[in-house]
């Protein structure tokens, strides 16, 4: 299950030997039931998690109602950045939105690759990168689109999720309210 994330990693860089055999000795490979949680409020992000198949939604809690801050499919990476990078307690859940599989390693982990493997560091930078530029993006069409802008960006940027995500958490991560973004969705 792990041999596709490798070769996914190796089409980035090319792992050594070595590399790749921690990873298979050491990557947690875990499939989690569709409404589990991953991450809970209140806990340390400790792993950064790699999802192998399947969809996790990442949200927080704000004045009793939940906001999606992303969704994470299949070849990509998610972490709560702020807790794992900073080793607090966090305010973000991890959930499954569906039976999903995924490959983590622990913060500690990472660290050692990291400073033992330096091709780790140019994969990391690039999965960095990615999940920057998809995070600026998203803030970009939170607070300077209009409604009908932001579902144009959705549909463009994730068609896959548009009948497998409800709307109240598409609405949540588009910065609107779920009977503005039915209205919108009316328009076309």
């Amino acid at each position: 299950m792990l041999t596709p994330f490798i070769e996914q990693l190796n089409q980035i860089f090319t792992l050594s030997d070595a590399l790749e055999k921690s990873l298979y000795a050491h990557t947690e490979v875990k499939t989690i039931a569709k409404h589990d949680l991953l991450l809970r409020e209140g806990e340390c992000s400790d792993h950064v998690t790699a999802v192998l198949s399947g969809l996790l939604r990442s949200y927080y809690l704000k004045d009793g109602h939940d906001i999606t801050s992303r969704f994470t499919g299949a070849g990509d990476v998610v972490l709560s950045v702020n807790s794992f990078y900073s080793r607090q307690l966090g305010y973000e859940f991890l959930l499954a939105m569906e039976k999903t599989t995924v490959a983590r390693i622990t913060y500690d982990q990472m660290q050692a690759y990291l400073k033992d493997h330096l091709e780790f560091n140019y994969v990391v930078r690039t999965f960095t990168e990615k999940y920057y530029a998809a995070s600026e993006e998203h803030l970009f069409y939170l607070r300077k689109q209009s409604a009908e802008e932001k579902w144009k960006y959705f549909l463009e940027r994730y068609p896959h999720l548009v009948q497998t995500v409800a709307l109240k958490h598409i609405a949540s991560f588009l910065g609107m309210n779920t009977e503005t973004l039915s209205r919108v969705r009316a328009l076309k």
